[in-house]
């Protein structure tokens, strides 16, 4: 296949849905099946360079219900997830995988820790969002709004991903050179290390499609998701059993997640090891150890 082929395929789930999924890396290779951020999908390993190591990994990312190619599902929960990825990986013949979740994915990596243990070589998180409990007081204001409005006032909130979602669409029509403009003044507030990050017009290039493709069918899957991250999780992350190890990357400068709230996931996690760099933020973090990280997860 070629490129365009493996970055957009489908497979048919037994009650009819369609999960679409993009594969990385080669085939023979230890699987990784990767869980996008909110408001992503699987085009965003595209932004990573797996070069040294693509031969011995096979990276699988799929789209959540609603997300791209996938089907919309309104009974999808964070759990319902684990079982979607099992018939997933059953139908690839994959008999056991890692798991990896970035930023919004988080959730979703660590309900398959909680519920299919016995299935998972590793789990992942990098970036990852924890259950509010932890509070959201240090995050950036953007991300507070939009937990606040799914928790108080969805309609405003399907008002503001409406907006998002043309906003995205415009950006597909713009040269680089405005897009890099735009980015540079819509960022000033980002810390140092995501601001380099959309100042590169290569990586950029990359990203703008991780804005539009997750409104490809419109906003209700970003739209349902928004309101399973601001409510509860449907299972307690103290209950993930200590047979399954969890390994967390965070950077200490990210505002999208603070460190102090992936620094309560990994406590309350029985079997958790973090590691918390000082110099990166919220999407440097995987951008600049996305091989280290692999690597860990398979070895």
């Amino acid at each position: 296949m070629n490129e365009k082929d493996l970055l957009n395929q489908l497979i048919s789930l037994k009650d009819g849905r369609k999960l679409g999924y993009a594969e990385y890396g080669n085939i023979d290779g230890k699987p990784i099946i990767y869980f996008h951020g909110h408001r992503s999908s699987r085009l965003e390993p595209k932004i990573y360079d797996i070069g040294e190591i693509e031969n011995e990994i096979h990276l699988l990312a799929v789209d959540r219900p609603g997300f791209g190619l996938s089907d919309y599902f309104h009974n999808h929960t964070i759990l319902h997830w684990t079982d979607d990825i099992i018939e997933f990986a059953d139908m690839l013949n994959i008999d056991k995988f890692s798991v990896l979740g970035g930023s919004g994915g988080a959730p979703f990596a660590l309900a398959c820790a909680y519920k299919i243990p016995k299935r998972l070589n590793s789990c992942g998180i990098v970036s990852g969002l924890g259950p509010i409990k932890y509070g959201i007081e240090g995050m950036a204001k953007n991300n507070r709004m939009e937990l606040n409005l799914a928790q108080k006032h969805p309609k405003l909130l399907k008002m503001l991903f409406k907006l998002q979602m043309r906003f995205s669409k415009k950006l597909e029509d713009k040269d680089m050179e405005d897009i890099i403009k735009l980015f540079q003044k819509r960022g000033k507030d980002l810390p140092d290390p995501d601001r380099r990050f959309f100042e590169d017009k290569e990586k950029l290039n990359m990203f703008v499609p991780l804005m539009t493709e997750p409104f490809r069918q419109g906003i209700n899957g970003p739209f349902h998701e928004a309101k399973l991250l601001a409510r509860s999780w449907d299972f307690n992350l103290s209950d993930i059993s200590p047979d399954i190890k969890v390994n967390l990357w965070h950077g200490e400068l990210d505002t999208s997640v603070p460190k102090e709230m992936a620094q309560s996931v990994c406590h309350d996690i029985p079997n958790c090891e973090g590691k918390f760099y000082k110099d990166e933020a919220h999407l440097s973090t995987a951008v600049n150890h996305i091989q280290e990280i692999l690597i860990k997860l398979i070895s």
